[in-house]
């Protein structure tokens, strides 16, 4: 927020102070693009940026023509940027602007970057122009950008894209004929800029992966077409070669608005370097910003470290979609164990109501049995064949209560009967010996009499 308020003081402040100029020259803009602005994730690696520039417009060898200048651009703070540009226009003018840039990064979210800031807030000398205050504060380019990282393979792009007004409204540079204001005199006033878009690629390849990587550009700056080239002679060193307005690059030479160019700089990049020993402030220890074998930590960033945590982040999708996975399974299983532990349950509790009933039973079947027995020996036959016979209604295996109903029907001399129920009782408990010893009795009874009716 602190940031922010500086960057609006300055606007304010220079936007009644400078005047607009028309001159640009390629790279001479914070950030590595051509013309638009940029917004990067990461802090840049170097603590200064400085660079000498040309560029022509009717052609390489029409000195006359051509613009020469010098930049450099540095971080204020973290997110804050300034860059100050100083160009002449042609090497037989005695036109010179004096160009500031500010920039204020306001937020990062996942692989985006938020930009705003004014460019163009420039002093102009040697000229005669008479531009109001109101043309100067209008041709100011305020810009709102987002900005985009992306590797892939040994690739890193970026995409810039954004809105702005001035060099990048679809007016910049067009001027109206006024007869009327000043008779007899004719006047060129600019027209109002509208806002506008600009578009930029920004291509990192692995060609040169040792001195960063060569960068290949392309823009659209609300005026043209931009493309140019980012050489890496070391670390330190870029050569800029760049054309701009290559819509037109057939008109070259040509005297006409927006004319295309050709351009050629040196870059100077001032690292941040590591000290061997750390310094240290207000107790807090300041490391540099290069890697253990002095790479500058673009170069890391752009390639094996993003792709680095790239591949973490796959593996830790990876493992967790299996661990997902494996969870649902454990808890399908769960699932499926709780079904079967309920259908036990149940089952124990319908034989446990089983047995229960059993043994009901069996007792009320043992009750009548024991009166049966009292009614036998009291002679009261019948009466003991009722409680029998309730007996067996309980419990219908029980070879006692047969073997008893088979002694009853013996006394009320029925032996047919009484042989029936005997061997019922021995066919359900064979080991019943007294059952068996009774049988073989009456049978050898039997072979005896007959015997006897014979003789």
């Amino acid at each position: 927020m602190k940031n922010l308020k500086i960057l609006l003081t300055l606007i304010i402040v220079t936007s009644a102070l400078f005047v607009y100029a028309q001159t640009s020259l390629n790279y001479s803009r914070p950030g590595p693009m051509m013309h638009i602005p940029t917004s990067s994730l990461y802090n840049e690696p170097y603590l200064l940026r400085i660079g000498v520039a040309g560029q022509s417009t009717r052609g390489v060898f029409e000195t006359e023509f051509w613009n020469k200048g010098a930049f450099l651009e540095t971080d204020i703070t973290r997110d804050f940027r300034i860059g100050l540009s100083a160009i002449q226009a042609g090497s037989n003018s005695n036109v010179a602007e004096l160009a500031l840039h500010v920039q204020n990064r306001l937020l990062t979210y996942g692989e985006t970057a938020v930009g705003i800031g004014v460019n163009d807030i420039s002093f102009t000398t040697g000229s005669s122009d008479s531009t109001n205050l109101e043309e100067r504060v209008r041709n100011l380019s305020y810009y709102i950008l987002l900005s985009r990282e992306n590797s892939f393979s040994d690739y890193n792009l970026k995409t810039y894209l954004g809105v702005g007004s001035g060099r990048y409204g679809s007016n910049f540079g067009k001027f109206d004929l006024d007869t009327t204001s000043i008779p007899g005199d004719t006047l060129k006033v600019a027209k109002n800029n509208n806002i506008g878009f600009f578009l930029g690629l920004l291509l990192n390849t692995n060609i040169m992966a040792d001195r960063g990587g060569l960068d290949f550009i392309l823009e659209w700056d609300g005026v043209g077409i931009n493309a140019g080239v980012k050489l890496p002679l070391t670390q330190e060193y870029h050569i800029n070669l760049g054309f701009s307005n290559i819509q037109n690059l057939p008109y070259l030479g040509e005297d006409r608005e927006n004319p295309p160019g050709i351009g050629i700089g040196l870059d100077y990049f001032l690292p941040r370097v590591k000290s061997a020993s750390s310094k240290q402030r207000g107790g807090i220890k300041i490391s540099g910003v290069v890697t253990e074998e002095g790479l500058p930590i673009r170069t890391v960033i752009d390639s094996s470290w993003h792709k680095a945590q790239e591949r973490q982040l796959l593996v830790l999708r990876d493992s967790l979609r299996m661990s997902s996975a494996e969870i649902e399974h454990l808890n399908r299983m769960v699932e499926q164990l709780d079904q079967r532990n309920q259908v036990l349950e149940d089952s124990v509790a319908s034989l446990q109501l089983a047995r229960h009933v059993s043994d009901a039973q069996v007792n009320q079947a043992l009750k009548h049995l024991s009166r049966s027995l009292r009614f036998f020996y009291n002679e009261e036959f019948e009466d003991a064949l009722i409680e029998i016979n309730e007996a067996l209604e309980y419990n219908p295996n029980l070879a006692l209560a047969y073997a008893r109903r088979g002694s009853i029907y013996y006394k009320l001399n029925q032996i047919d009967r009484a042989t029936i129920n005997w061997n019922i009782a021995l066919q359900i408990d064979p080991g019943y010996d007294e059952v068996r010893n009774i049988l073989r009795a009456l049978n050898e009874n039997r072979l005896r009499s007959a015997v006897s009716a014979r003789e």
